[in-house]
């Protein structure tokens, strides 16, 4: 079983992450530890190690592998001795859907620090009136919010090896700073980008002229998303309007602009990279500590 579990909650508040420590009755904390040492085995059984590729989808056993990833500041520094001394985490609402993963602290059967990792949606919390437990033959509901934890693990990262293994980009990518390892869009990658049946383009050559290494990685990112496939161009304009982008179409195509600024902004709606904060509503970049425009 796994040693010294701790547990913690990833919370991201106007793009500044921090860890809060979430502490367990102790009956609660050997069952986790089992569960997740479960979660921990299935997940390295016969693992195949692959070269990360955002393009390509894992198969079977396959994982994805960084090696020598660099944690984030608010991470590097923590284990599973230091964690006890991290702030608690509270029931506080602001706090919960602020919460982008979880992530445990512990050490191996061969005593090894490992970082175990699941990603965290407003999907597992649990609000007081939506949630019913029974008590004695009667259902109540509980009177703070709670959380659900996940079944299978999202990443592991060995500390001793330096290494990252996950399947899933975008999963891991809400927690975990991934973008770095993006390869940029080539001239042509762009131009199939541009034009994709959901986007009318005015004037595609000055976007590709002018595609710097960070628009480069977006189209990349765009084009491995799937979202121009997913949604129509009407439902993409739906939802930028609490986001303050633009969004034109023309003959059910969405107009990408070659002025870079609104070029940038399309690009970020499109990648989800802009979010509303929970309290004053502004808005903020993603992977930013700048306010949006």
């Amino acid at each position: 079983m796994l040693e010294n579990f701790q547990l913690a909650v990833i919370i991201k508040q106007r793009n500044e992450t921090s860890l809060r420590r979430i502490p367990l009755h102790q009956d609660l904390q050997k069952s986790l530890a089992g569960n997740w040492q479960d979660q921990y085995d299935s997940f390295v059984e016969e693992i195949q190690e692959v070269e990360f590729d955002a393009g390509y989808q894992t198969e079977g056993q396959e994982c994805f592998c960084l090696m020598d990833y660099s944690l984030p500041h608010w991470l590097v520094n923590e284990n599973c001795q230091t964690v006890p001394s991290l702030n608690d985490f509270s029931s506080d609402e602001t706090l919960m859907d602020s919460i982008k993963g979880i992530v445990a602290f512990t050490r191996n059967e061969r005593s090894e620090e490992v970082l175990l990792f699941q990603n965290f949606s407003r999907s597992h919390v649990i609000r007081p009136g939506r949630f019913l437990i029974l008590d004695n033959k009667t259902y109540k509901t509980n009177q703070d919010p709670g959380m659900t934890l996940g079944v299978k693990l999202s990443a592991v990262y060995l500390p001793s090896e330096g290494k990252l293994l996950f399947r899933n980009y975008r999963t891991v990518n809400t927690f975990l700073r991934l973008e770095d390892f993006y390869k940029e869009a080539s001239d042509q990658e762009i131009r199939v980008v541009l034009g994709h049946e959901r986007l009318a383009t005015q004037d595609p050559e000055a976007v590709v002229n002018g595609a710097n290494q960070w628009d480069r990685k977006r189209f990349a990112m765009l084009r491995d998303s799937g979202v121009l496939d997913k949604y129509s161009a009407v439902e993409i304009r739906e939802r930028s309007t609490q986001y303050n982008v633009d969004i034109h179409i023309s003959e059910d195509k969405i107009v990408f602009p070659s002025e870079k600024h609104e070029a940038k902004k399309v690009l970020q709606l499109l990648n989800e990279e802009i979010f509303r904060g929970a309290i004053t509503e502004n808005l903020y970049e993603t992977n930013s500590k700048r306010q949006a425009d």
